[in-house]
């Protein structure tokens, strides 16, 4: 505590940056979890025993010919059955929207220059509001 009103301590966490295969850049308090579960179709992210959030790809359904109109429609339907859907802000080129359930929320993401997939980001809402803040595209590292 004297530390802290000293102004000696650090409160800065270190952030985790996520990358998905459309661009999407997310950063994790490094805090919020201790092991990252890689998984074929999914990577899941647990603190202890506890997931507190999940990250796939899934590819566009042949019924769609991109993934932002997969997502759009997304959007629709889950209006109809859910009662916390929100349209997210993204900026131009990327379309996606979070559907709350159960104090656990689930954002489904395309971007306009990769039609043939989208990513769902899920997480504990104290840990979704961390990702939603700093997800940006990105350009592809090299």
């Amino acid at each position: 505590m004297a530390s802290l009103i000293s102004g000696c301590a650090v409160t800065d966490q270190a952030s985790i940056e996520f990358r998905t295969s459309n661009n999407l850049a997310f950063e994790i308090n490094q805090d919020r979890f201790d092991t990252v579960d890689i998984q074929p179709s999914e990577t899941k992210i647990w603190r202890g025993s506890e997931l507190v959030g999940s990250v796939a790809t899934m590819e566009t359904n042949a019924d769609f010919s991109t993934a932002v109109e997969e997502v759009r429609h997304g959007f629709r339907e889950a209006k109809k059955s859910f009662g916390d859907v929100i349209k997210l802000k993204l900026g131009e080129g990327v379309y996606g929207f979070s559907a709350t359930v159960n104090d656990y929320t689930t954002a489904f993401i395309a971007t306009s220059n990769h039609p043939s997939s989208w990513v769902t980001i899920s997480a504990d809402d104290d840990v979704f509001y961390e990702v939603l803040s700093t997800l940006t595209v990105r350009e592809r590292h090299r």
